[in-house]
């Protein structure tokens, strides 16, 4: 087993410099960082992290709690959070809650017993009192607790060039889709905006909400439809892309043209919008930055470093015509909600 003695012996360096080395203290010329890296990667030494997190008070570890990983948005934030971390030097425990408050309690309970460096949280839990937490939190796209910074895209302008689609393609009767507004997020004002500006062309708006925590595409093809065969006359549908989808699915399954008949437009750009056909109109959210934001918030967090701002809004794109941009369980109720009012 190689051991910090033979790498010192291999560099030709003491052990305590190869240790203020692995550590990041103290000054250390380039040239001896060379020799120490080397003779790490050709020993091929693995440092004993334990060791290392009990010297340093750090575990180089972060968690991610998100409810549903199969859900495209929430697949691409991973890897990007995932991607950014590793280019810090942190690895990530993915938390996958399953859409169930008690797993994540216990995912929680287990993150801060093990003291992980920070943690953070884009799940849709409504009974978790996440100010109690004693760590380092950042939350993405949701608001947890007052002294918790949020970073979202910036859904005012997503909800502005969604409307203005529209407005561009002469709708007349438009519907959106909307998550469970029993979840305080500020994803909430892409559709109060976007509903503004339906009512001030002069273009009937319904809004519908889903059910809490329904992520599963199944689901949405059943809302899909029976939204469909209610609302015969509706020329458009806003909704994130996976909804956007099921409905362009059950449109053309029934006979409409897509966009003749209906206008669908999506909203999140992950790589899904690009799956189906016709390609899906969409707001891209700015994915690499949300997380590479996320990040240093949280590492600002956890140096003890002071925060510039408590929510972080970063500008969305949107997809061309051609589709190029930048970059639920069976036991939740599939059938369509009545329609709901937003404040202007």
């Amino acid at each position: 087993m190689v051991t910090i003695t033979d790498v010192a012996r291999v560099a030709g360096v003491s052990k305590n410099t190869v240790s203020r080395y692995l550590n990041s203290r103290g000054y250390i010329s380039q040239g001896t960082r060379n020799k120490i890296q080397e003779a790490i990667d050709m020993l091929h030494y693995q440092p004993n992290q334990i060791a290392r997190s009990l010297y340093t008070n750090r575990t180089n570890i972060v968690g991610l709690v998100i409810p549903d990983v199969v859900q495209p948005f929430f697949a691409t934030m991973t890897s990007r959070i995932e991607d950014e971390l590793n280019q810090r030097g942190y690895k990530m425990i993915l938390c996958n809650t399953m859409h169930s408050s008690d797993k994540e309690r216990k995912y929680l309970d287990m993150l801060t017993a093990n003291k992980v460096d920070g943690i953070i949280i884009g799940s849709h839990s409504i009974d978790i009192n996440y100010a109690d937490i004693k760590a380092p939190i950042v939350a993405l796209d949701r608001f947890l607790a007052d002294a918790i910074p949020v970073v979202s895209a910036d859904h005012v302008q997503g909800g502005m060039l969604a409307a203005k689609a529209f407005i561009d393609r002469g709708c007349r009767n438009v519907a959106q889709f909307i998550g469970s507004s029993k979840v305080r997020t500020p994803s909430i004002e892409r559709h109060k905006v976007f509903a503004e500006r339906m009512h001030e062309e002069g273009i009937s708006c319904a809004t519908y909400e889903l059910d809490l925590n329904q992520f599963e595409f199944s689901t949405y093809l059943t809302t899909a439809n029976d939204f469909l065969v209610d609302n015969p006359t509706v020329d458009g549908v806003f909704a994130s892309d996976l909804v956007a989808l099921a409905v362009q699915r059950k449109a053309l399954e029934s006979g409409r043209r897509i966009p003749e008949d209906l206008f669908v437009f999506g909203y999140d750009g992950s790589f899904v919008y690009q799956i189906a056909y016709p390609i899906l109109p969409t707001v891209i959210q700015p994915y690499r930055r949300l997380a590479s934001t996320l990040v240093d918030v949280l590492l600002k967090e956890i140096n003890g470093e002071k925060l510039d701002e408590h929510l972080y809004v970063l500008p969305v794109t949107i997809s061309g015509a051609n589709g190029e941009g930048a970059e639920p369980s069976s036991a939740h109720s599939s059938k369509v909600r009545p329609r709901i009012s937003l404040p202007f």
